[in-house]
């Protein structure tokens, strides 16, 4: 907001909503409501807050979004377009109407509301994924993040997001509903888990990292099985490569660090977030479906080295400078730790 001075908070919620929670009833802010909320009129104000605010807005993308989206418009040559590119089914209330939920069975019953199969749920196709996670460009018309792009450069339809980002199918039931007082019907289903580096060890199934010396250098090899970047999504993320020399004692010799990310800049040239960002300075980013070694110096009299691989979500300087405090954002994980003799 300081770059957009012209922007108002409720502005910058509902402009993040297209993808962060597409159910948003607004898209966009009229200028008779900038100016109703900026002079604090009551019944502007009150529309804003119930729906900004409330507990359904805030819990962010859920069943409900997903599995209402009755058809998909994605255009790949503008990118993600979130709200913009779906186009919502019926969605009931408590004591209304029923609402339709859609997803990847024709058969499917439910006594809560209606239930119709849709083609985007149905085998392995990433295009439900691609409407928020394709690609993106800011203000500037620089591209801060393409997931989906990435992933359309290795033709791998048949992987799609569901196995690694959800689970391999398993028999179980999809609902435990039982019309009629017979048994669920056991389908082929897939855990909902979206796995991350919070909730999973998704890095150590797709990544692997192994360490060696070779002549006066320390290897580490990195490949990446994942048909995208390493990092990838949103800019800040960074892959973090540290070796540690330690000499027969165990003691500490030399420490040293590889970042695998991307860096960004402003106007004037000074570090900033992707959204604000001019230009794209640097970018160290793995491509998916490759190989990288990475060289580190081994310092006279080390025996042993460790090495550890882990990612932030953001970058600690930035993190720092844009003042978050939430454990989440500023944690450091690790997924893999090793000890080698020289």
């Amino acid at each position: 907001m300081r770059k957009h001075p012209t922007m108002i908070l409720d502005e910058v919620k509902i402009k993040c909503a297209q993808c962060h929670n597409p159910r948003l009833l607004k898209q966009k802010v009229s200028n008779e409501e900038k100016v109703g909320l900026l002079l604090g009129d009551s019944s502007t104000k009150k529309t804003f807050h119930s729906m900004l605010e409330n507990v359904t807005m805030k819990n962010g993308i859920n069943c409900m979004v997903c599995h209402n989206i009755d058809e998909i418009h994605l255009d790949k040559a503008k990118g993600s377009g979130g709200m913009k590119s779906v186009k919502f089914g019926p969605q009931g209330t408590m004591f209304g109407p029923q609402g339709t939920m859609f997803g990847p069975f024709a058969d499917a019953v439910s006594p809560y509301h209606k239930t119709e199969q849709r083609s985007h749920f149905v085998g392995d196709t990433p295009t439900l994924c691609f409407v928020c996670h394709y690609s993106q460009k800011n203000d500037h018309g620089l591209e801060v993040y393409a997931t989906g792009k990435e992933y359309d450069k290795f033709k791998v339809e048949e992987e799609g997001c569901k196995n690694c980002h959800m689970s391999e199918r398993f028999k179980g039931v999809a609902s435990n509903y039982a019309p009629a007082g017979g048994d669920p019907k056991e389908r082929m289903v897939r855990k909902h888990r979206f796995a991350s580096v919070d909730n999973s060890n998704i890095l150590n199934d797709y990544v692997d990292v192994k360490g060696r010396s070779q002549g006066d250098k320390f290897v580490l090899t990195v490949t990446n099985h994942a048909p995208h970047k390493i990092s990838t999504g949103y800019g800040l993320r960074e892959i973090i490569l540290k070796v540690t020399f330690l000499d027969k004692n165990d003691k500490e010799l030399a420490r040293k660090r590889y970042v695998l990310g991307k860096k960004w800049t402003d106007e004037e040239g000074k570090p900033t977030i992707p959204h604000l960002a001019k230009k794209l300075v640097k970018d160290t980013s793995m491509a998916g479906k490759s190989t990288n070694a990475y060289k580190f110096p081994i310092p006279q009299g080390a025996v042993y080295a460790t090495y550890s691989f882990s990612y932030r979500l953001v970058s600690e300087g930035l993190a720092k400078e844009m003042g978050i405090t939430d454990p989440f954002f500023l944690r450091e994980y690790t997924f893999s730790e090793m000890r080698v003799h020289l």
